[in-house]
């Protein structure tokens, strides 16, 4: 017989907690800076667009606006080839300004600081930030967390001219949900929903996934098991779950009440952390050569975010991916490799190793994705001595790296690069000029502000 385990609501922390989202942040951003209505607007934001209006672009679609999904049928995650050619005439495309975004998120966190103190406000994305106001409500005369949601929906919209959505719960979990299934939905942008709720609009959402923390692979631990829907979530065994799904059975159990016990104010420490840079490329990589050269530069990347934050690592990993319908002999469409190493965070070494495992599995494969992760890390502390190698290569190496992170903070990325960057094959130097820290992984590195236009053309603004 199946045990379940049901909660006392009366016992569960019940705040007033907003989940704000920025709608279309991106897309929303570029419509802004060229006067046009976040809203109605056929905008999208995608990496290496043509300059030729005979050509398509070549990138991803980073951002869309809502009239552009809806007109088109994309989401976020398009490519270029998925919107119609040629490009309508209502249509803006645009190339992604990193600088700009994290500009606006500054600005728009700044006006969420105005209503709660530091310590309730918890950003969760570039786009969508966490606040409790309980404390809040009666210092601005308002008598719901709705009236103080209105508020602020007004102010960042008057400031900014960005239109944001609401979502109000006792917990990060319900505003979070009342976000993501009702609020976007809704008219005036906004949806509450509170521990009584939690029957009538949370067991019947159908689409499991539909709820915060569950992916398609859990979905399909969950399935194995009998689940296929919140309810189903909701009236199972909670001690099967744990017992076949351990600590995360238990999670999962507990959200599909609605519990979360969590707190703005907390301060959570992973366990282990992870520092990477991927990549599209803005073509395919027929050449070797070539390929090397972009390695190179990400692994020097790394490296100097790993020196940024004082940390070593001891195992680093190499990702390739093949064209679009490109399979190799083995039926792949690409290879993953990593190895340990004794722990650094030197550019050079990082790079050898990385172009040791790109050496030993590549074989004339065309290449569009690309992908770098150094795990295992360590705080930098005394370093043990190899006895099979000079003690002054090291320190020579140390200080080279020292100088390369001091000049390119101080002057910009561009300052100082490989020559090998120049080539044909270099990535480096556009991508730190076109997106800053976001698509182009550049975060660490300091890389210089651009100089990005708003030339609007009706096909595409460069």
């Amino acid at each position: 017989m199946e045990e379940r385990l049901e909660f006392d609501y009366q016992k569960e922390p019940s705040r007033d907690i907003l989940c704000i989202d920025c709608k279309s942040f991106y897309a929303s951003c570029e419509a802004v800076a060229l006067n046009l209505n976040p809203l109605k607007a056929k905008l999208v934001v995608m990496s290496y667009p043509s300059d030729s209006p005979e050509e398509r672009g070549s990138g991803l679609i980073l951002a869309s606006s809502p009239e552009a999904k809806k007109a088109y049928n994309i989401s976020n995650v398009s490519r270029a080839r998925d919107l119609p050619f040629p490009y309508p005439d209502d249509l803006f495309i645009a190339p992604p300004r990193m600088h700009l975004y994290m500009k606006i998120h500054k600005q728009i966190n700044n006006i969420y600081r105005r209503f709660v103190d530091d310590e309730n406000v918890a950003t969760y994305s570039v786009d969508e930030t966490f606040l409790d106001v309980t404390d809040s409500l009666s210092y601005f005369n308002c008598s719901t967390p709705y009236e103080l949601a209105k508020l602020i929906q007004i102010t960042v919209y008057e400031e900014t001219g960005i239109y944001t959505t609401v979502g109000i719960g006792d917990n990060p979990l319900l505003a979070k949900l009342a976000l993501d299934i009702e609020a976007k939905h809704n008219k005036d942008m906004k949806a509450e929903w509170r521990y009584e709720d939690v029957c009538t609009k949370l067991w019947p959402v159908k689409e499991i996934t539909d709820i915060w923390g569950i992916g398609k692979r859990t979905a399909k631990r969950l399935e194995k098991l009998g689940i296929h829907s919140v309810y189903d979530l909701a009236q199972a065994d909670y001690y099967m779950l744990k017992k076949e799904m351990g600590i995360l059975g238990t999670q999962l159990y507990a959200h599909a009440w609605g519990i979360d016990r969590t707190f703005l104010g907390e301060h959570y420490t992973p366990k282990s952390k992870t520092i990477g840079n991927s990549q599209v490329l803005n073509r395919d990589y027929y050449d070797k050569k070539q390929i090397e050269v972009v390695i190179r530069e990400m692994a020097d990347q790394v490296a100097t975010r790993l020196r940024k934050e004082n940390v070593q690592t001891r195992c680093v990993s190499l990702w390739v991916g093949y064209s679009l319908s490109y399979v190799d002999d083995e039926g792949k469409t690409g290879f993953h490799k990593q190895v340990n190493i004794e722990a650094t965070n030197n550019s050079h070494r990082i790079a050898e190793t990385l172009l040791s495992i790109f050496d030993k599995y590549y074989d004339i494969q065309i290449v569009r994705n690309i992908a770098v992760n150094c795990t295992k890390l360590d705080h930098c502390r005394q370093e043990q001595i190899n006895l099979f190698e000079p003690v002054e290569l090291k320190d020579k190496e140390k200080k080279l790296d020292a100088a390369v992170d001091l000049v390119r903070n101080k002057y910009g990325f561009k300052t100082m690069v490989y020559a090998s960057s120049l080539t044909d094959g270099g990535r480096a130097i556009a991508r730190s000029s076109l997106v800053g820290g976001h698509a182009g992984g550049l975060e660490g590195i300091g890389s210089e502000e651009a100089n990005h236009g708003t030339k609007k053309n009706k096909k595409s603004i460069r």
